[in-house]
């Protein structure tokens, strides 16, 4: 079937017919969907993303405009977006647990409370300063730190040229330093 069949099948609102865009694409969103959530979700994840740009695409077949790319690009795009956004919920889930776990080993004593606290306040911060850094330094940042995907795995999965993602690395730890520097000079009155 060719493209101008799932457009016209997209804007008749037919459940049937919009089953045939599904199967067309469903192997491309797969591969999308798989390689940016492969390492950190599981299959439900990837089929959760892939059901929901399905489902943006039926409540919302009028955001696409065939004038700018083609239905196929359109449909891949929705999916990476669903796919990063559950990256990023998973990287957080991941920093919760993480913080839970260190409660746990830290026992119940009042020091090793305070300890945890602080080591909270900590992970809270700089989950908050990776937060503001832009796409796609956030993801490379996330990715490497967090994740332990080396440059070359992070080149691969992003197709950025793994000399630029040294790079940015590099200038994302600055601006993170700076960030954090300053928010430790509020806290302390400088």
């Amino acid at each position: 079937m060719n493209e101008e069949k799932y457009i016209k099948i997209l804007q008749s609102g037919s459940r049937e017919a919009f089953a045939q865009i599904m199967q067309a694409y469903n192997k491309l969103l797969w591969v999308i969907v798989g390689g940016i959530l492969n390492n950190v979700g599981t299959a439900e994840d990837i089929e959760e993303c892939i059901s929901d740009a399905y489902v943006s695409l039926w409540r919302n077949p009028g955001a696409y405009d065939p004038t700018k790319g083609s239905l196929k690009t359109y449909v891949a795009a929705i999916a990476k977006n669903k796919a990063l956004d559950r990256y990023r919920q998973l990287a957080k889930m991941r920093h919760i647990e993480l913080i839970e776990a260190d409660d746990i080993i830290s026992g119940g004593q009042d020091q090793c409370m305070y300890e945890s606290i602080l080591k909270q306040d900590m992970y809270g911060n700089l989950y908050d300063a990776i937060q503001s850094l832009k796409e796609p330094d956030k993801e490379i940042v996330i990715r490497r730190y967090f994740f332990d995907e080396m440059p070359a795995g992070i080149a691969h999965r992003t197709s950025i040229p793994i000399k630029e993602v040294k790079n940015r690395l590099y200038q994302s730890k600055l601006k993170l330093k700076k960030i954090l520097q300053i928010e430790e000079d509020i806290v302390n009155g400088k």
